[in-house]
């Protein structure tokens, strides 16, 4: 049975705990001498301790005060113990830090505003150990400028139970590796979403359908800001022009200005800079205002804000020009709204673009996978689908074939083409106990 020590949080096995103790009917099970030593020199530090929130499975929202964060330690031993344990107390903010080395366990108090999971696993490495962590890739969409990238990391380290994040801008998929007792995974997803107006979720595996089902859903979007791209476009042109009438020749008989021909038809691009702003420029809004309620600003912040006050300054000229000192400040400047918005849509199609193209080259080197083994399975010689293939399979390969998986050979030799992986042309000399890579022939 799985109980907590009441001195250092940690969870520990009832039946292997160091020692217990009964207290007016009540059994605790230590995990550790040290924590034994606390316990009898002191009942108040049971009372302490128990106000320590956990920062591995989540700290409640208003809660304050220290933390407790479990790590599991890779190549921990008994001696190795207290080395590891001054090397966590030496990290600035920590208060306490207990190491169990029969569980392979470090728990450590600390204040949040001082310290994160970050700098425990960097002092656990210094140390000469690692942290047994796991990790995960996460899709992210609404991602659109550099800014973005350090904002979802910071969200992501701050998140209880992660290690650490690496956010990479040209695939939309940040890396997270976190504790494997962190529990809830879904407080991945909602410490980017928190970050501002992005959505998260599991990012699909490397394979050719989830690769076609991201490029489907990659091309739909990219077709949806190239039509916000021409309606803005289409705008844009004539706006540009009947905003100055008065630098062109034949427009400038036409529509002089302060006429009452050139007012109707500022009212008209008024009204159609508007729809631009509606259907080209609606994700800038939204991605502002999801910003701002996140007391934050970002790519579209700036954008709205320029379009918008843009919009409204001529709208209020055209609609009351008496409020202003004189003419030359009633001109309207629909031409910006409408010109902006369209060229940065068409930057985030040319960028969606670009991404498409990544995608498709990591899909050309999936195609070059093997999609079967032929594996020994009592004995005989089974052809399975390569994932299926498990760790310590005998499989066989025959000349000219695809390896299916990485590994290192067992039996025979053979020379093998690596020039996928290495570049190099002439075929590498393979024998018994030399590594092979998959999808090389």
């Amino acid at each position: 049975m799985l109980v907590k020590d009441p001195v250092c949080g940690m969870q520990i096995d009832s039946e292997s705990a160091f020692a217990a103790r009964t207290v007016k009917g009540q059994t605790f099970y230590f995990c550790s001498e040290n924590c034994v030593k606390q316990f009898d020199a002191s009942s108040t530090a049971l009372v302490k301790h128990a106000t320590v929130h956990s920062a591995t499975t989540g700290v409640s929202d208003g809660a304050s005060g220290p933390v407790r964060l479990e790590l599991p330690v890779r190549g921990l031993n008994r001696s190795g113990g207290p080395a590891l344990s001054h090397a966590l107390q030496a990290v600035p903010g920590v208060n306490r830090a207990y190491v169990n080395a029969g569980s392979g366990r470090t728990a450590i108090e600390y204040d949040p505003a001082r310290a994160n999971a970050a700098d425990f696993v960097d002092a656990v490495r210094a140390a000469g150990f690692s942290t047994d962590g796991q990790t995960m890739r996460l899709k992210v969409n609404g991602l659109y400028c550099a800014e973005c990238v350090v904002r979802i990391e910071n969200a992501l380290k701050a998140t209880p139970g992660v290690l650490g994040a690496t956010m990479n801008a040209a695939t939309n998929e940040v890396k997270v590796e976190y504790s494997p007792v962190i529990g809830d995974l879904s407080l991945l997803t909602k410490a980017v979403e928190s970050a501002g107006p992005y959505k998260a979720e599991r990012a699909a595996e490397a394979s050719e359908p989830e690769m076609d089902k991201e490029a489907q859903a990659t091309a739909k979007e990219y077709r949806s800001l190239m039509r916000k791209w021409w309606f803005g476009a289409a705008v844009g042109v004539p706006t540009m022009i009947l905003s100055y009438p008065w630098i062109f020749p034949v427009l400038r008989d036409w529509f002089p200005r302060g006429s009452s021909q050139l007012v109707y038809i500022w009212y008209a691009m008024g009204i159609a800079s508007l729809a631009v702003l509606v259907y080209s420029g609606s994700q800038f809004f939204i991605g502002a205002w999801e910003g701002l309620k996140h007391r934050s600003a970002n790519m579209h912040t700036l954008i709205a804000l320029g379009t918008g006050v843009a919009w409204i300054y001529s709208t209020i000229a055209l609609l009351f020009p008496q409020i202003f000192p004189s003419e030359e400040f009633t001109d309207v400047y629909y031409d910006v709204t409408v010109v902006v918005t369209a060229l940065v849509v068409l930057g985030l199609a040319m960028e969606i673009k670009a991404k498409g193209r990544t995608s498709e080259a990591i899909k050309k080197l999936i195609g070059l996978q093997a999609k079967t083994a032929r594996a020994l399975r009592d004995g005989k010689e089974v052809d399975i689908p390569v994932e299926e293939v498990l760790t310590g399979d005998i499989v066989v390969v025959r000349p000219g074939e695809k390896i299916p998986v990485d590994g290192e050979v067992m039996e025979g030799q053979s020379a093998v083409d690596e020039s996928m992986i290495t570049g190099e042309s002439l075929p590498v000399s393979k024998k018994v106990g030399d590594e092979v890579i998959g999808a090389t022939i």
